[in-house]
């Protein structure tokens, strides 16, 4: 169970607006007008009591520290630090137990609480912060400037010297003790007030709640002005619980004959049945509860034990190892657990996702017994003792004289195999067996995600019916065209007069290429013309030998594990000479090539480093939705508006092979073939019944090594096998030798059309991810033929990118670290998702994306997430840290798509209109203008 109901206390009043203490070891509770404390290990004991003030009171709060243990109480006549270790050996000894009072009648105090070092004690009394010293009665500094009272202060667990004050004016103040000094004001942020805080030990930022149930995190970190880094709706949470178990209630005890109207709500007739004398309405015992956030807590992850040594490790996630990245990204989450009138949610602090649920209205295991929880007015949070995963909740309620002790459980995480270098060879087989891809071969459901452990690198076999066992029959060089003779029967057209004794009564020239005989041609001017030159190699042999020593000078090369993320330009190139939207950008498997998707129905490819004009390719009808390099970086795939895909060579201007009708498919049937004869032209499109695509073709790719290509199109994925055909004849210049074929197409389940797709090519991979209209993301394995997992609301809006990590050539990565992979979707923040747990594993925002489709990428060494932005900029994000690291300004429009280079730290992208900007570890690549359309899906 998530929670378990330990013990329920009695005090003297209703501790509603009472702060409680507690730290995990010890429990403080009013008791009369004194304070009685508690160990949490036996809260039947009679509690210690310590006896000075005279009035109630109003808060009550521990020390960081637990040798010794400090403990404040507060009221309007004495402010009191005691020693609750010294108070218990008085106690023993039968003295009278003293408390060290560091303040008198100043007032009504709303909250109290120590600095890191116990050192200091802020009180909060009225709009003021008064900083007390701990150990003798005075006043160390004075905090004014709030216009309302100050409702919460507490200490910064990285900066001792840092307060951070929030108030009912809807404001939070940043103080420097040492200095003393504002460090940072914030404007007027909600339109309710705020009433928790809540600091994170974790990583450098803190919550604040409100009492209009939003929950807001904010940055500590210095430099990046202290901004907003995610806001939780928890009212919009609590509403969706309450409809859910609304539903639930109602379909179980729904019986008899319904009504479904569509009329308006103001026409349909009231068919609510009458409820008889003296038997009240089941809606009178449901009550809906407030959703102020009245108590937030993070968990603090405790530091691992290496087990050879037994010391525990408490390194940063900077100075972790790079094989430990995945590891630490999957491991255990902390949580922020968050505390309103009528329930307790806990939430993945790094997904930002609920992971538990309670509901005081449902019943609380206690024991044997079920305990119910009252309305909550008051609550405190402590962490247990050399325990990450069980937290201790004390709520006060508020219309009883009572405070009841939860015992909190951190949800566990998807359980994995460990890393193979952490096993022993006896159990090397059996973590064979359970990276085996079962869906290859379980006959289970394929919902069924706790039978299934997906990965992108599979140990399963190919099966002998999969259809990535496909091939292509070889074409002849000779087509026999059928006639009909007059006889009726269908022949072969044969040649006349030809028999066996050899070429008879046949052309004097019949070789397939004729020379000309240069009567049409102009007379030379010279007969003869010496050499007085030496012989030189051609330019496009000198290029072919440059690049060819070039990608061998790369292949001996790596990517900088260590290298810093870009921060620079570098350069700025122009990609056309009027503004037009930049869809796509991506750099070939070498790194010596970049191509750009245009809106302009082209497509542009530039060698790098970019210098001059690119090659342009021109041949589509419309705008062009995607690139995407072949493994080998020969070919280029790009798709577009027109409904067709086309292949370049880079070295060629006219595609080697286009996806568009039905007759150019070795698949197409002969009466297809004679049907559409007379239309083979590729500049003028035939009728609509014979595309091959009968939408757009938003997203393709190259899968499986080369060997296939994927393509979307509406709600359809299309697996076509293709081969490639560079003769050229002189004669049928126009006629392309190439040939593709449809092996298999697959259907969503329920989306209406394919929004992004993404597959390895890099290396053999079964798995196919694809992201639909109905906000699902959607596994298909190759090997088996079918969707094998459905994510059924992965964002709030569909996903427009899927972005694999897949590395480059030039690194290598455990095999872990291929199944992570990012999505991204408009008005919503992108997610990074471990395929392997079927879960979002981080969540990262800080950029703006509310209209367009901004493209992201995962830098090779998979360290940095870049993404673009509405605001002229890009963003690139620390993927451990889930808060942006860089922002990369200087564009003059939305940046709609980035690239990183395959072997050198540098990241393109191009802001939607006509330039494109390279950015490095102190350099950087541009592409700018305006930008007027969409972008489309990305993959990098």
């Amino acid at each position: 169970m998530a929670a378990v109901h330990q013990s329920t206390l009695t005090t003297p009043f209703a501790p509603s607006h009472l702060q409680l203490g507690c730290n995990g070891v010890y429990l403080a509770l009013p008791v009369a007008k004194s304070v009685g404390v508690w160990s949490l290990q036996s809260l039947s004991s009679k509690p210690l009591v310590l006896e000075a003030h005279k009035k109630k009171l109003s808060c009550l709060c521990f020390g960081r520290q637990h040798n010794p243990t400090l403990l404040c109480s507060a009221a309007e006549d004495y402010i009191i630090v005691w020693n609750v270790e010294q108070a218990r050996n008085t106690y023993d000894l039968g003295d009278q137990i003293r408390g060290q009072i560091i303040g008198q009648c100043l007032g009504h105090v709303q909250y109290c609480s120590f600095s890191y070092d116990d050192a200091l004690v802020a009180v909060c009394i009225g709009c003021e912060v008064l900083i007390l010293d701990s150990k003798v009665e005075r006043l160390d500094t004075t905090l004014e400037g709030h216009m309302a009272p100050v409702t919460c202060a507490e200490f910064c667990p990285y900066h001792p010297a840092t307060l951070v004050s929030v108030s009912e004016d809807r404001t939070f103040k940043i103080w420097d003790i040492t200095r003393g000094c504002l460090v940072y004001q914030s404007c007027i942020i909600s339109a309710s007030p705020f009433l928790s805080l809540a600091m994170n030990t974790n990583s450098e930022c803190f919550a604040v709640g409100s009492s209009d149930g939003q929950v807001r995190i904010f940055d500590l970190t210095e430099g990046n002005g202290y901004r907003c880094l995610h806001q939780l709706d928890i009212a919009k949470l609590l509403r969706t619980q309450r409809e859910t178990k609304e539903l639930d209630k109602n379909s179980s005890t729904a019986s008899g004959p319904r009504t479904i109207s569509s009329h308006p709500a103001w026409k349909r007739p009231e068919n609510d049945q009458p409820i008889a004398d003296g038997t009240p309405d089941d809606s009178d015992f449901s009550s809906e509860a407030g959703e102020a956030i009245l108590g937030l807590h993070f968990t603090t992850k405790v530091a691992s034990t290496d087990p050879s040594s037994g010391v525990a490790q408490s390194k940063p996630p900077s100075l972790l190892p790079d094989d430990s990245l995945i590891e630490e990204l999957l491991d255990e989450s902390p949580m922020l657990v968050v505390g309103t009138p009528g329930a307790l949610l806990q939430i993945n602090t790094h997904s930002f996702e609920m992971a538990t649920f309670i509901d005081f209205q449902d019943p609380i295991p206690s024991g044997t017994d079920q305990h119910y929880i009252a309305l909550s007015g008051s609550y405190a949070f402590a962490q247990m003792a050399n325990s990450d995963s069980r937290t201790w909740c004390i709520i006060g309620s508020v219309f009883e004289n009572a405070v009841d002790v939860i015992q909190l459980r951190t949800p566990p995480p998807s359980k994995l195999s460990p890393p193979p270098s952490k096993l022993s060879p006896a159990s090397i087989p059996s973590l064979l067996d359970n990276l085996t891809l079962e869906t290859s071969t379980s006959t289970s459901s394929p919902q069924d995600d706790d039978a299934e452990q997906l990965t992108v690198i599979s140990s399963a076999p190919l099966s002998e019916t999969s259809v990535l066992r496909s091939e292509m029959t070889s074409k002849p060089k000779e087509l026999n065209f059928k006639t009909k003779p007059q006889g009726g029967k269908t022949g072969t057209k044969k040649p006349s007069g030809s028999s066996a004794s050899g070429v008879q009564d046949q052309a004097l020239t019949f070789k397939s290429k004729i020379k000309s005989s240069g009567y049409t041609g102009a007379p030379r001017a010279k007969m003869f013309s010496p050499k007085t030159n030496v012989v030189k190699t051609s330019s496009a042999k000198r290029e072919k030998a440059g690049s060819a020593g070039a990608a061998s000078r790369s292949v001996t090369k790596q990517y900088p594990i260590d290298a810093d993320p870009p921060t620079t330009v570098k350069t700025k190139i122009d990609v056309g000479n009027q503004s037009v939207p930049i869809n796509s950008i991506a750099f070939s498997g070498d790194g010596q090539n970049l191509a750009c998707a245009l809106a302009n129905k082209s497509a542009q490819l530039f060698k790098m480093p970019l210098t001059g004009k690119g090659t342009s390719f021109t041949g589509h009808n419309a705008a062009v939705n995607t690139v995407h390099w072949s493994h080998d970086g020969q070919w280029l795939l790009t798709a577009a508006d027109d409904k067709t895909a086309r292949i370049w060579s880079k070295s060629a201007s006219d595609p080697v092979l286009t996806l568009s009708h039905i007759d150019r498919s070795v698949g197409a049937t002969d009466a297809e073939k004679l049907r559409t004869a007379d239309k083979r032209t590729d500049c003028s499109p035939t009728q609509g019944s014979n595309r091959v695509f009968a939408k757009e073709v938003k997203a393709a790719r190259f899968y499986y090594v080369d060997k296939f290509l994927l393509l979307a199109s509406g709600g359809a994925l299309y697996l076509h096998k293709f081969v490639l055909d560079t003769s050229v004849d002189d004669i049928k210049r126009y006629q392309s030798n190439s040939r593709y074929k449809l092996v298999k197409s697959f259907q969503l389940e329920q989306a209406q059309q394919i929004t992004a797709l993404s597959a390895v090519n890099g290396f053999h991979s079964y798995i196919v991810m694809c992201a639909g209209s109905d906000k699902s993301l959607e596994f298909f394995d190759m090997n088996v033929g079918r969707s094998i997992r459905t994510v059924p609301t992965a964002h709030s809006r569909p996903a427009h990118c899927i972005c694999q990590n897949e590395g480059s050539a030039y690194v290598s990565h455990p095999p872990s670290a291929y199944d992570l992979f990012l999505t991204a979707a408009v008005t919503d923040s992108i997610k990074l998702w471990d395929l392997r747990t079927n879960r979002c594993v981080k969540r990262f925002e800080g950029h703006m994306n509310r209209a367009h489709r901004c493209g992201v990428a995962i830098s090779p060494c998979a360290k940095y997430i870049a993404t673009g932005s509405e605001d002229k900029s890009a963003y690139v994000f620390d993927i451990r840290t889930g808060t942006y690291i860089h922002k990369l300004s200087g564009h003059t429009d939305v940046v709609s798509d980035v690239a990183y280079h395959p072997l050198y730290p540098e990241v393109s992208k191009p802001p939607c209109r006509t330039c494109t900007q390279i950015w490095t570890e102190s350099q950087k690549l541009q592409l700018s203008p305006k930008i007027t359309c969409e972008a489309y899906e990305v993959h990098v």
